[in-house]
């Protein structure tokens, strides 16, 4: 009877993972722990090196190997060495390696969501173009903090943006090289382990000295780099919560530029202190920004950098209204710089149409002021009648023309209109007459001009000679650039000049423009010919020259020179190649020469050569993969 009550039954049972399934720290949160870090923590949960752990097992588990292979790396090395290197933190961006790692990182540890360790949620919003730094950055103090109260230690993902300079809960900035080595280290490397250096393998955390003892103050900049810390923290917390951020990135952007500057992209592009085309691919679709980039337009907007992001547009809205209210009065404040917002020709006719039914008729120029414009001529552009039936209107309120009627205050007394004429005569540099009479309350000069002609004339004299000499300035500037041996552009001689555009120089000296022109693009086709030549020479030098090398030699960006000579690139390019496979063949068999005398002389003298006695015996310290891989074939040809 008792056996029957026995359920034979198969169990289900978990599917087991082939490493341990540690869970990732800190999802939904700004200190979201990284892809990288979250490596080295299974390797030293393994008690293994992260070269072990991603050479011998992940590349193993994944359908293609998360190891960097080269044309320098042996490819088929499962019993030899492991075949890792340390590098760069690509594991941790938007393209198919993050993918890679992601997808094989998964399949070992049965862990779900390890997506949110990278910065894949944010692929098709953002580039890869300045998103990391090329060494580990760590803070000491948030280190200490983890071990003093026991909490694991590992490396969160904000610490790898190049954006982020300031640990945002001690105020300090990230550290970069080890304080007992004095080394910097890669982000990943064969050695690498949660809180401690990879190369010293010393500890990296503090020793208990907190944010005060240490004595860190918060400047300004550091005040800005705090701020732009927290704003990258906030959007790494945002990203579980993101559907579709692609698509919504690039409709939230046009809806906060069409609410913050009304679609004017030349005055949004003014408050974000960014150059116009830059907006305009951002506004159209035309390009990703860079993260940098963004939140620089974040922070002179000043609106939140989820926002361009948020699924709920109307919270979205309400940060973008604040940020157009501060851009308008800004704008007020600096009339000299004011750019007008955008409106449709349909949106200022029905301002018209208002002011005409406003039971207290307002002039045109007021109706100006309130849709931000510099004049009326915009207004009457769009609609000439209802500008003048505007205009009417007012005459008939009996409001305009107040200086005409009887005992009319004065606008400003004779007196003091002479004292600042004269004190603008004064002046190195006078101002307009036209801006004179506006300070003081004109409409224009008429006045100023009818009652102190002979200081007018010579005012405006005087700001006539000037012009002449900058006229001359600028002739004679045009032409020096024509006998200087680089001939600079023309927005060199603009900056030279002090001028905000080169339209000037065009403007008045159009064939010395064409002229510098035509001898700057005859420079740089004679540049371009000897740079040919001089790489087809390096074809010929020897030792190989690299690309690298040569673009280091001449000071030009990889880029550049393969953009205008791609032929001899890819042929240095596989020349240097060729040159390093020999020299390592070469290498080898040099190695296995010497092996194979050390071995032959252990060998006469009764000894039984081992890898460490050969090792000690080499004239040049070499590998112990390859001093391995030497004596085994040379055991093979004794034998």
């Amino acid at each position: 009877m008792l056996f029957d009550c026995w359920d034979c039954t198969a169990a289900d049972l978990p599917p087991r993972s082939r490493l341990y399934s540690l869970k990732p720290i800190g999802i939904g949160t700004p200190f979201v722990e990284s892809i990288t870090g979250y490596v080295s923590r299974l390797a030293d949960a393994h008690a293994v090196s992260v070269a072990d752990l991603v050479g011998r097992e992940l590349s193993l588990v994944g359908s293609k190997p998360v190891r960097p292979f080269g044309p320098f790396v042996p490819r088929n090395t499962t019993t030899g060495p492991h075949g890792f290197r340390g590098r760069a933190i690509a594991a941790n961006g938007l393209g198919e390696t993050a993918k890679r790692w992601v997808g094989t990182l998964e399949r070992a540890t049965l862990q779900t969501r390890l997506q949110f360790l990278t910065l894949l949620p944010f692929e098709g919003v953002l580039t890869n173009s300045g998103l990391f730094r090329n060494i580990r950055a760590w803070c000491p103090v948030c280190y200490g903090d983890w071990r003093r109260a026991d909490d694991p230690i590992y490396e969160p993902l904000l610490w790898t943006i190049r954006s982020a300079a300031i640990c945002p809960r001690h105020g300090q900035p990230f550290e970069h090289t080890c304080p007992h080595c004095g080394e910097a280290m890669l982000p990943l490397g064969a050695y690498t382990r949660p809180g401690h250096c990879s190369r010293c393998l010393q500890w990296l955390g503090s020793s208990g000295t907190s944010k005060s003892d240490r004595g860190f103050g918060i400047n300004e900049d550091s005040s800005v780099a705090l701020r732009r810390t927290n704003a990258v923290g906030e959007l790494l917390a945002a990203a579980p919560a993101l559907t579709s951020p692609g698509d919504t990135f690039k409709t939230r952007f046009r809806d906060c530029v069409e609410t913050v500057a009304e679609g004017n992209v030349f005055a949004f592009a003014k408050a974000a202190r960014m150059s116009r085309p830059v907006l305009v691919r951002l506004y159209t679709g035309q390009s990703l920004p860079e993260l940098g980039t963004l939140l620089q337009i974040c922070h002179e907007v000043g609106i939140p950098l989820t926002t361009v992001l948020a699924n709920d547009a109307i919270a979205a809205g309400v940060h973008w209204t604040r940020a157009k209210e501060a851009l308008v009065s800004s704008r007020k404040s600096h009339k000299s710089h004011r750019v007008a917002l955008a409106r449709s020709r349909e949106q200022v006719r029905l301002a018209l149409q208002d002011a005409i039914n406003e039971q207290s008729p307002p002039p045109l120029s007021e109706i100006a002021r309130r849709l931000n414009y510099e004049g009326v001529e915009g207004l009457r552009d769009v609609d000439q009648d209802l500008s003048k039936q505007i205009a009417v209107n007012y005459r008939k309120s009996g409001r305009s023309h107040w200086w005409r009627k009887c005992r009319a205050a004065r606008i400003c007394e004779r007196v003091d209109i002479r004292k600042l004429l004269e004190r603008s005569l004064a002046e190195e540099h006078p101002p307009s007459l036209y801006a004179l009479a506006v300070s003081l309350g004109y409409a224009n000069e008429g006045y100023i001009q009818r009652k102190f002609p002979e200081l007018c004339y010579a005012i405006r004299e005087k700001i006539r000679s000037e012009k002449r000499a900058r006229v001359s300035n600028m002739e004679e500037a045009l032409k020096a650039a024509l006998t200087e041996k680089t001939p600079p552009s023309l927005e060199e001689v603009r900056r030279r000049l002090g001028y905000l555009t080169s339209k000037v120089l065009r403007n008045h000296f159009p064939t010395l423009c064409d002229e510098l022109l035509a001898r700057r693009r005859l420079h740089r086709h004679q540049q371009r010919i000897d740079l040919k030549k001089k790489l087809q020479s390096a074809l010929l030098e020897w030792p190989a020259p690299s690309l690298v090398g040569l673009c280091k030699r001449f000071d030009l960006p990889r880029h550049c020179l393969e953009r205008m000579f791609p032929s001899e690139c890819a042929s240095i390019r596989a020349r240097y190649r060729r040159a390093r496979k020999d020299a390592s063949v070469l290498r080898t068999e040099q190695l296995q020469q010497e092996v194979r005398k050390i071995m032959r002389k252990l060998h006469s003298e009764g000894n039984d050569p081992t890898i460490k006695q050969v090792r000690i015996l080499l004239s040049q310290r070499n590998k112990w993969a390859k001093i391995s891989t030497a004596v085994a074939t040379v055991r093979k040809e004794f034998r």
